[in-house]
Parts: C-alpha cells; sequence; structure tokens
C-alpha cells in the first residue's frame, strides 16, 4: 500500500485542482488494515485500464496490491441493484478509517464496471474525482460532461450528482473534505 500512496501524494502535488482541494502530509501512521475481497476487486488487478502518462504509475501500483486492499461496497443491492453491488467497489487509503490515518481528509481509490449508472447521489462532504483510468460521464443538475484520465470534477457539499460508465472500466482517486467526512453517499430518491 505504500506504493499507492506515494504516487497518490505525488499526483495531489503535481495537480492544480488537487492540489487546491487540499495539502496531504508525507507522514501518515499506516493502520496496518486486513485485505478484504469483494466480487468486483476481484477483477481489478486484470483490468487493462486506459489511463495517462499521469496516472499510469498509480494505476500499475493499484494492480499489483489489489490483493492487499481493504476493499468495501458503498451501498446495498437494495439500493443500488445487483450489477451495480457487484460491479463497483473501493478502499480507503487515506483517512479516519483508511489504511493510512488522516483525520482531516478522506482518499478513495474506486473502481466501477462499464456501463454503470451510478445515480444521484449526495453526501455532505465536498468532493474532487480525479480519474486515473478509464472515462465517464459525470452530472450535476447544472452540468453534464465526459471526463478521462487526468481529470477531475468537483462536487459542493450536498450537491447531487450523478455517474454514468461508458464502454470501459473506471478508476478513479477521489478526495473529501470539510463536514461529513465520518459519513458515507446518499442515494438521492
Amino acid at each position: 500500500m505504500d506504493s499507492i500512496l506515494r504516487y497518490a501524494l505525488l499526483l495531489c502535488n503535481n495537480n492544480l485542482e488537487l492540489n487546491n482541494f487540499c495539502q496531504l502530509s508525507k507522514n501518515l501512521k499506516n493502520n496496518n488494515l486486513e485485505p478484504t475481497n469483494t466480487s468486483a476487486s476481484s477483477v481489478v488487478s486484470n483490468l487493462d485500464f486506459k489511463g495517462s502518462i499521469e496516472t499510469f504509475p498509480i494505476i500499475e501500483a493499484i494492480k499489483k496490491n489489489a490483493s492487499e486492499a481493504n476493499w468495501c461496497q458503498t451501498y446495498s443491492i437494495s439500493e443500488v441493484g445487483e450489477d451495480f453491488a457487484n460491479r463497483h467497489c473501493y478502499f480507503e487509503l487515506i483517512g479516519p478509517n483508511g489504511h493510512f490515518y488522516n483525520e482531516a481528509i478522506r482518499g478513495f481509490v474506486c473502481y466501477w464496471g462499464e456501463y454503470l449508472n451510478y445515480n444521484w447521489h449526495s453526501h455532505e462532504a465536498e468532493e474532487i474525482y480525479y480519474i486515473l483510468g478509464g472515462k465517464a460521464l459525470f452530472k450535476t443538475k447544472t452540468m453534464t460532461k465526459v471526463l478521462k484520465a487526468n481529470e477531475t470534477q468537483f462536487h459542493k457539499s450536498w450537491e447531487s450528482h450523478a455517474m454514468e460508465t461508458l464502454e470501459e472500466p473506471l478508476l478513479a482517486f477521489i478526495l473529501w473534505r470539510g463536514k461529513g467526512l465520518d459519513q458515507l453517499a446518499k442515494m438521492d430518491n
């Protein structure tokens, strides 16, 4: 997990949007989390994510260390359906419950399979998506745009947003800050 953290810190230092969103310390305590798997996490190490020069190193580190991550699912099958639940997962790299402890920031590595619809959801924490590999259609009430590797999308506190993956799987690094770090996203019905 150390190599994933090293590349995540490098991305945060070298990308203006991520750097403006938060500054991460290099001295984060390792929480020594036990590895866990989900039905989706088992495929991450074998996928060919279309990244960029900037994101290739972290993609390779994630693939190489996928079996060491504490993979989770955010939603129940009743909230998102079986297909979504089986083809989406994440692990908290940085944060209160992450592989590396930080009480002020949460940083997630998230995976979605191709052609998944991540319906409207929101959370109190402010959020920035940074696309590592793949591409997806991002939506808020005021905009719709396709993001690909090395691009970002910011969401304000409680701003409802949705995302649809396209013909390829998506790998993203997502940072949260502000109030509500102790909560997960909620589906907006």
